[in-house]
Parts: structure tokens; sequence; C-alpha cells
């Protein structure tokens, strides 16, 4: 009933149909990521801050905001990662690495791995990625979310944290409501 999402390639974004070994356009693959980020992956946690930006009132509110929209979608998972990265590391391969190397917390399943999203932000670049695991990718239009990301990119570029994820949680939950009315739609016809 419900179409996959197109195949989107983490380093170039080209769109495909199917998924392919390599890229077609940039030959990216997915055992190159493996090689280029040789680190021992984190443990899946909600909120991962290697940069020190998380105080205890954003850790706060994000956790509530968090809270507040797992009541209404469950099944979804949503993680932050704080990163400070060199040029010329790309922001939406190192997204795809980190989905799919990062350990799951104690109690989770690779299921919950693909019912995830997980939202990076380079602090040194002023940089935001978000990388949908492969579940929840088929409910993910992209120009809504990337309409999302750029309506916040000035408060991240100006280390305005809390007011930027906030708002972002806010447009997740816009965007998976109209989502979830899509699906009911499709399903009732």
């Amino acid at each position: 009933m419900f179409n996959r999402a197109v195949v989107v390639c983490p380093s170039c974004l080209q769109h495909f149909n199917e998924s392919a070994d390599l890229c077609e356009r940039c030959g990216f693959d997915a055992y190159r990521v493996i090689q280029q980020f040789p680190y021992t992956a984190p443990v899946l946690e909600r909120i991962m801050d290697n940069t020190g930006v998380v105080d205890d009132r954003l850790r706060a509110d994000l956790n509530s905001a968090v809270d507040k929209l797992l009541r209404r979608f469950p099944q979804i998972g949503f993680y932050f990662c704080f990163v400070e990265m060199d040029d010329p590391v790309s922001m939406a391969e190192f997204g795809f690495w980190m989905m799919n190397a990062c350990r799951l917390q104690e109690g989770q399943v690779e299921n919950d791995r693909a019912w995830s999203l997980l939202l990076l932000i380079d602090t040194q670049r002023g940089l935001v990625s978000l990388t949908p695991g492969y579940a929840i990718e088929a409910f993910v239009e992209d120009s809504g979310w990337e309409q999302a990301l750029r309506q916040i990119s000035e408060d991240l570029a100006a280390g305005n944290y809390r007011q930027a994820l906030l708002e972002y949680m806010s447009s997740a939950e816009a965007l998976l409501r109209q989502s979830a009315s899509d699906v009911s739609k499709k399903v009732n016809q």
C-alpha cells in the first residue's frame, strides 16, 4: 500500500527509485563510510553532546518536548547529536554512518533505530543534517523537513540551540501529524 521512499545518496543527495551498492552519480558506497569514520560508534542516546553546548535547561526542555511528541507518536525515536567537525566532512555521510553504526541502548532493538530521526548539529561549522531511519523514511517528505531545518538555521548559527530545537520539535510535530493524516486517508480509500 505504501511505496518505499526514494533512496537518497548520503553523499550527493541524488534521489533514486531503487537501492544500489554504489551511487551512480558520485560513486558513494556504504563501505567507504566505514573507512571514512573509523571511530568507535557511541550509544544512540536522545542527546549526544560532544561539544558541551547542552546545559541543564536545554536538556530538560528538549526532553519535555520529545516526551510530549512521543505521546502522539510512540514508535518514533528522536535523537540529537552535537559535534564539531572539520571540512570537508559531509554531515549527511556522518549521519548515515551514525544511524548505521551507533550501538543501541540496553533494551532497544533494530526496529527502534529504523523508526528514528537523528538531527546532527555541527556547532563549529554551523551545519545541520537530518537522517531518518529506514522505516520512518517512507513517511518523511523531504521538502517539509528541509524547510524546517532552514527555519532553525539562523538560531543554530547564532548559538541559540534551545530556541532552534524547540522550533524543530514544533515543526516535527506538524510534519508528522500531516504524514499521519496522509496515511490515514490512503488507508481509508
